[in-house]
C-alpha cells in the first residue's frame, strides 16, 4: 500500500486527481495527524488487508484461488481501516469506490462486508448490503456467501442461511436489503455496502441507512 502511494506520487503509477490527492492527504497526515488528533494504526490496517488472504475466488479463471489485493486496492482498505481518531474509533465513515467493470469491485465490497461483520469486534453487529432492488443487493452478499462456503476458516464459524450470514456467538449478521424492504428505520446498523449507488433513484434509501 505504501509504494502504491510512493509510485503514484513519483509518476511512476497513473493515477486520477482524486487517487493523487487521497495519496498526498495520507502522507501528509501521518506528519501532521497527531497535531488534529488523528493517528495511523499500522496494525488494524495489515490485519484488514490480511483477512482478504483468507477468502476465495469462486468463479472464473480465478476460481478457488486466495484473493489477492491489487495495489491499489490495497491502498484503499489500508487507508480506510487504518485511520482512527484519537478516541481510537474510525476516521472514515463514508467511502466511495468507483472503478471499471471487473476490477474487483464486488469482490472489495463482499469482502469488507464479511469484515465488518464478524472481524471488526463489534458484538451484535449488522451489516447490510444495499440497492434499490433486492436482487442488485443481493449480488454482494452472494459473493459473501460463497466466499464463506469456500473458506474452512470462515465456514467453522459463520452459519449461512438464505440471505443471512451470522455469527450465534457475537449475534453479528449480514443481509441484503433494499428500498422496498419493510422495516428500514428498525435497523441498527454497523455498515453497510451500497451498491451501484449512481443507479439509485431515490436518496431516500440511502437517508435512511445513513
Amino acid at each position: 500500500a505504501e509504494r502504491y502511494v510512493d509510485d503514484v506520487l513519483s509518476g511512476r503509477q497513473v493515477a486520477c486527481r482524486w487517487v493523487r490527492l487521497a495519496c498526498e492527504r495520507h502522507r501528509r497526515d501521518l506528519e501532521t495527524g497527531q497535531q488534529r488528533g488523528l493517528y495511523f494504526d499500522e496494525t488494524a490496517a495489515k490485519v484488514a488487508i490480511s483477512f482478504f488472504s483468507v477468502l476465495h475466488h469462486w468463479k472464473g479463471e480465478w476460481a478457488g484461488q486466495p484473493v489477492t489485493l491489487e495495489p491499489a486496492q490495497q491502498f484503499w482498505i489500508w487507508s480506510l481501516f487504518g485511520w482512527k481518531r484519537a478516541d481510537g474509533s474510525r476516521r472514515f465513515r463514508t467511502a466511495y469506490l468507483e472503478v471499471a467493470r471487473k476490477n474487483g469491485k464486488t469482490t472489495i465490497a463482499a469482502g469488507v462486508g464479511l469484515y465488518l461483520a464478524f472481524v471488526d469486534g463489534e458484538p451484535g453487529a449488522e451489516v447490510y448490503s444495499a440497492a434499490t432492488m433486492r436482487d442488485q443487493a443481493r449480488i454482494s452478499h452472494r459473493d459473501a456467501t460463497r466466499m464463506v462456503k469456500s473458506s474452512p476458516q470462515l465456514r467453522s464459524i459463520i452459519g449461512v442461511f438464505r440471505d443471512n450470514l451470522h455469527e450465534v456467538k457475537s449475534g453479528s449478521k449480514f443481509e441484503p436489503l433494499s428500498a422496498d424492504y419493510n422495516s428500514l428505520d428498525g435497523l441498527n446498523i454497523h455498515g453497510f455496502i451500497a451498491d451501484e449507488l449512481h443507479a439509485w433513484p431515490q436518496p431516500e434509501l440511502w437517508g435512511v441507512l445513513k
